[in-house]
């Protein structure tokens, strides 16, 4: 019975399955992927990244002009000592006054006005190399060099190269006035020059329209867009007087302790220029002589040791990166590009146009 019942174990299990038996198995799916070069990727990859980087200059750049416009206006307001002869005695302060005299640099001869007097310098060397310029910003100039003598403050001019018209005006009432040999000075006068456009208004076919209020007909004086009358030629002639008059009475209250008669200088304030020896013979400066001799001219005045002095330069800071007037605004949402370049250009057709009486040698 053993064996039975083994036999139909055996049996009713079956024989095993032998190996490599049965379907086999199905294939593995094969996939072929292509890799095909476009050509120009590289391009675009270096042009995306150049975008990228031009991107950022551009941002950085436009950050750095506001910080430049904003540091470069603040930098203006200072006024910088730059040491020019080292000594023990006291402080001479020279205040230079070079170039075409307009509104910046009255502003900054008032600035340099007040940081004598705030640190207590003691003579003033007022160092002019100048055409001349405005009339209002050369009287303002004269107006500090008078503010420095009234608070007891000598003050000497030194001329360089040309101190003429306005360049004169300014420094007319200075207590001595020392003009290097190779100098010009004189050209005491008033000038007054604008520019006709209704010639060129005619040739492009532009027809320019003023009107004026009823009670001011004057405001149409010397208008650019028409020929003048003789009554715009007497009417500036008459503010020209004006402003000349102005001048000869600065020149003879500046020069009576050696001009006495004031008809000689009005003989001389014919708009004639002189040479320095010219100009010190007919007493309009002291002497011959360079920037030394009103350093030296300043010390005698202020009772400091000849020599001795300890002598500063009063300068302006330079505009950083040269941006120090941009106008940040400009290009913004609320004022498009397109419209600022044409207020541009019509303020400057303004400013050529405009009559200008002017202390300035032409």
């Amino acid at each position: 019975s053993g064996s039975g019942s083994g036999s139909g174990a055996s049996n009713s299990g079956g024989p095993p399955p032998e190996r490599g038996n049965g379907p086999p198995p199905s294939p593995m799916t094969r996939h072929l992927v292509h890799v095909t070069a476009r050509p120009g990727g590289l391009r675009m990859a270096f042009g995306f990244a150049a975008g990228l980087l031009l991107l950022g200059f551009a941002l950085l750049l436009g950050i750095g002009l506001g910080v430049a416009a904003s540091m470069g206006t603040q930098f203006e307001r200072y006024v910088l000592t730059q040491t020019y002869r080292a000594g023990p005695g006291g402080d001479v302060a020279i205040i230079p006054v070079t170039g075409v005299i307009g509104d910046d640099l009255s502003r900054f001869v008032r600035r340099a006005a007040d940081h004598a007097l705030q640190h207590g310098y003691e003579a003033i060397v007022l160092r002019v190399d100048s055409p001349g310029g405005g009339v209002s910003a050369s009287d303002q100039i004269w107006y500090q060099v008078e503010r420095l003598q009234a608070a007891g403050l000598p003050v000497v001019a030194s001329y360089g190269g040309m101190a003429t018209s306005g360049g004169y005006y300014v420094s007319c009432g200075a207590d001595a006035i020392v003009m290097e040999e190779t100098g010009l000075t004189g050209s005491i006068g008033v000038v007054m020059q604008s520019f006709r456009v209704e010639q060129m208004m005619d040739k492009v076919g532009v027809e320019p329209v003023t009107i004026v209020a009823t009670d001011s007909p004057e405001k149409d004086l010397g208008s650019p867009f028409r020929e003048w009358t003789s009554r715009d030629r007497e009417r500036f002639l008459t503010i020209l007087d004006d402003a000349h008059d102005t001048f000869t009475r600065r020149v003879i209250d500046g020069r009576s302790h050696v001009i006495a008669d004031p008809d000689d200088i009005r003989e001389l304030a014919d708009g004639s220029v002189f040479t320095a020896r010219q100009a010190a013979a007919n007493g309009l400066v002291d002497s011959v002589g360079y920037l030394d001799h009103a350093i030296a001219e300043a010390e005698q005045l202020a009772g400091i040791m000849a020599g001795r002095g300890n002598v500063d330069v009063l300068t302006k800071p330079a505009r950083l990166f040269g941006f120090g007037q941009i106008d940040v605004m400009r290009g913004s949402s609320q004022t498009p590009i397109a419209q600022s370049n044409w207020t541009d250009l019509r303020d400057g057709v303004t400013e050529l146009t405009s009559p200008r009486a002017m202390y300035l040698m032409p």
